[in-house]
């Protein structure tokens, strides 16, 4: 069987090293040592930070994307 590709490759969650600015929202500001959303978005684009408040409603979306393809391809979704 040949191996799973992974595809959310753009897509990870880190440890802020110093403060970082959200990208949804400049005013929030994300400290030294909390997680937040990682997105790359091209090839040539550097990653975008998000705050986990900020965070939410994406995950919410691709969620919701990713169901129906599971649909799509007649296949249930898992429940968590």
């Amino acid at each position: 069987m040949s191996k799973i590709r992974d595809i959310l490759i753009h897509v990870h969650v880190e440890e802020a090293m110093r403060t970082r600015k959200c990208s949804r929202n400049k005013k929030i500001t994300i400290p030294k040592g909390e997680k937040c959303l990682v997105v790359k978005t091209g090839s040539m684009n550097s990653p975008k930070s998000y705050s986990c408040e900020n965070a939410r409603p994406m995950l919410d979306q691709a969620w919701n994307k990713l169901k129906k393809v599971y649909e799509s391809l007649g296949l249930k979704p898992p429940k968590y």
